[in-house]
């Protein structure tokens, strides 16, 4: 083999499970020494790979899925409570038998090349994939379920709603100015375009409130849970947001994310790009664009550098982290897939950095973290954690 030529032909191999021990052992020697994270053509083909896969179901094949999951096992010491996995960085990967195959060409971990003792069997669960799922209340109480109502669902007083595709886009100046509500459920995400054109993308168990028609000196609306921004620019009419009563954003025209969940320890402001000012009691800070508010009841701090993709990654379609602990990544998995965790005495805790697209169901998710010595049962509605 050339030094530092990609080896796409034991790759292959490896996927068809065709592989030889000899070159097996060729294959994982090359990429432990040359690292994945900016090689293109193994990029290619794991990227050919999936389009096969694609075209006729939407995974590989369940004995290739299986063989991956057969052989590649990743750790770091078996000894310690607490494991790290490489972070995935590649947004293609919408399963998690490849998933668990990048993980182990990352190079960053050891490679356990051993049979596993036993197969899981598939598990029946009542979880289901989040989804496009919101309900708008209007000032009169009344509420329209709109994953059941599409096209023009509200036409008074000078303004057309319509509902289509996940996005609800306000048309006209209402004559009379009301508020409606969007929420979203545990399990479900939705898009609004607001009457002055601003855009605004709810996550799970989250919620937000604006009037029909922006009038006065100030755009202002309220929101709970987590909130993506694309605020219209409008300089004479500034763009203010109550964060369920414990601080105010103020911007112009930016873009920015807000993560306000109420069993999360901070509430975070993340500056995409524009300028916001942040309010919290008595401290007030003006963002620049790649910078952090975050709130706690001890008072506010600005983050210089975070990590801006994971901010949105729930925007894109992916649950993405970097060093965090098992309890954050269950939370944000729990609002999701509407499920409500619960850790069995003496269940693992790990640190896990890395990315599972939102499109996998429950058990898919959960294979990239059960790769790691997490256990796991689903009962109904519960996800149990198990020692």
């Amino acid at each position: 083999m050339e030094p530092n030529k990609f080896p796409s032909d034991l790759l292959q191999k490896y996927l068809d499970g065709v592989i030889s021990e000899t070159e097996s052992t060729a294959l994982f020697a090359w990429l432990r020494e040359n690292p994945s994270e900016n090689n293109e053509a193994l990029e290619v083909v794991l990227q050919e790979a999936y389009d096969g896969s694609m075209k006729e179901k939407p995974a590989l094949s369940a004995d290739a899925s299986q063989r991956i999951l057969n052989r590649l096992m990743v750790s770091i010491n078996e000894t310690e409570s607490v494991r790290t996995i490489p972070f995935l960085r590649r947004t293609w990967v919408r399963y998690a038998a490849a998933a668990v195959l990048l993980l182990a060409v990352a190079g960053t971990a050891r490679l356990l090349m051993r049979e596993r003792k036993q197969v899981i069997p598939p598990i029946a669960v009542a979880v289901t994939t989040g989804s496009n799922r919101a309900v708008l209340k209007l000032s009169n109480g009344q509420e329209i379920v709109l994953d059941s109502a599409h096209g023009s669902i509200l036409q008074q007083q000078g303004i057309t709603v319509h509902n289509d595709s996940g996005k609800l886009d306000y048309e006209g100046h209402a004559d009379v100015v009301e508020y409606h509500t969007l929420s979203t459920p545990r399990g479900g995400q939705y898009k609004v375009q607001l009457p002055d054109g601003t855009a605004v993308w709810l996550n799970a168990a989250s919620g937000i409130t604006y009037p029909t028609a922006f009038t006065g000196k100030e755009r202002k609306v309220k929101i709970s849970g987590e909130a993506y921004f694309e605020v219209a620019a409008n300089a004479k009419k500034p763009f203010r947001v109550d964060v369920d009563g414990k601080a105010t954003v103020e911007v112009l025209g930016t873009r920015f994310n807000v993560n306000a969940y109420t069993d999360e320890q901070h509430i975070r402001t993340t500056l995409l790009d524009g300028r916001v000012k942040v309010v919290h009691g008595q401290q007030a800070s003006v963002l620049k664009p790649g910078q952090e508010a975050q709130i706690t009841a001890q008072g506010m701090d600005i983050i210089d550098s975070p990590d801006l993709e994971m901010a949105i990654a729930w925007k894109n379609g992916s649950f993405r982290f970097d060093h965090a602990h098992l309890k954050e990544v269950l939370r944000q998995m729990s609002r999701w897939y509407d499920v409500t965790v619960i850790y069995e005495p003496g269940s693992t805790d790990i640190i896990f950095s890395g990315e599972i697209k939102r499109d996998l169901n429950l058990p898919q998710a959960l294979i990239v973290l059960e790769t790691m010595g997490v256990h796991f049962r689903i009962e109904g509605k519960q996800l149990i954690v198990m020692p």
